[in-house]
């Protein structure tokens, strides 16, 4: 990977210098490069005061820590709105990841909100890591899989065996039965896809099925308990909506990204970048 790139947007805030911490530990062992970005937004006051030489020698500053540690970097301004330059930057074809900041669901800098996030990473077809603004590093493992009904799904496993590889972390393909529910055919062939894809590329993994034990709409309450509980390091997500459940499913990925034990989401929109 050595041609590739991770890409960090920054608002140098807590939370992009923890995106830039974890994207350095990710270029060390895939042996790549980082970009890190600022988007000016002419739009907003708030940024028409700030002076365009002011971000550079912000960004100097965030790239020479980057460059102690021996990982090349880059930096790049862009002029726009963040919801159309960034998945702009990020969907060049050298670039393999994005990790990404987020201030949780309290206060605004420079609007990446869980919710918001979600709109920009959509747009986006590399993974994309999403990183609380109290998240400390311990580990990537293991990684929690829940397993959805979409088409495109074999991104996300490829992607999460491509980080399971990285970190010598097992993979937990995780479901959740209800009484009375029944297991869609898809989401079985999604799973038996996982479990095929793990296999072949030697990933540790195993089946977790965890029977409802919690009152809620969706699944991702029970799942950022049951990852809380395995000590996870990541958990893994379609950044979009399947059809099967469409009506609950923001709001499910709303909570992924915002979990209270701030574990990072890395998720994937399951379309191939042309």
């Amino acid at each position: 990977m050595e041609s590739k790139k991770i890409i960090v947007p920054v608002d140098f805030t807590t939370a992009s210098g923890k995106a830039i911490a974890l994207a350095m530990v990710i270029a060390k062992r895939a042996h790549c490069s980082i970009t890190i970005f600022h988007v000016l937004n002419n739009d907003s006051p708030l940024k028409r005061k700030t002076e365009p030489s002011e971000v550079e020698d912000k960004l100097q500053a965030l790239a020479d820590k980057v460059g102690n540690e021996g990982i090349n970097c880059q930096t790049v301004i862009a002029n726009g709105n963040i919801f159309d330059e960034i998945p702009a930057i990020a969907n060049q074809p050298e670039n393999f990841m994005l990790v990404i900041g987020t201030h949780g669901v309290h206060g605004i800098k420079q609007i990446l909100l869980g919710a918001d996030i979600l709109n920009i990473v959509r747009q986006i077809s590399i993974p994309c890591m999403i990183v609380q603004e109290d998240f400390v590093y311990e580990k990537l493992n293991p990684i929690v899989f829940p397993v959805g009904a979409h088409s495109g799904f074999r991104q996300l496993i490829d992607a999460t065996a491509m980080m399971a590889r990285l970190f010598d972390a097992e993979v937990h393909i995780y479901s959740v039965s209800r009484v009375g529910e029944q297991m869609s055919d898809k989401i079985k062939q999604n799973i038996l896809l996982a479990e095929q894809v793990f296999d072949e590329k030697s990933i540790t993994y195993k089946r977790v099925k965890d029977d409802s034990t919690i009152v809620s709409v969706g699944y991702a309450k029970q799942t950022i308990q049951y990852a809380n509980s395995v000590g996870a390091g990541m958990i893994a997500i379609m950044s979009v909506k399947s059809a099967e459940h469409y009506y609950f499913a923001q709001a499910d990925k709303e909570n992924m990204i915002n979990n209270p034990y701030n574990i990072p989401v890395m998720c994937l929109n399951g379309i191939e970048n042309s």
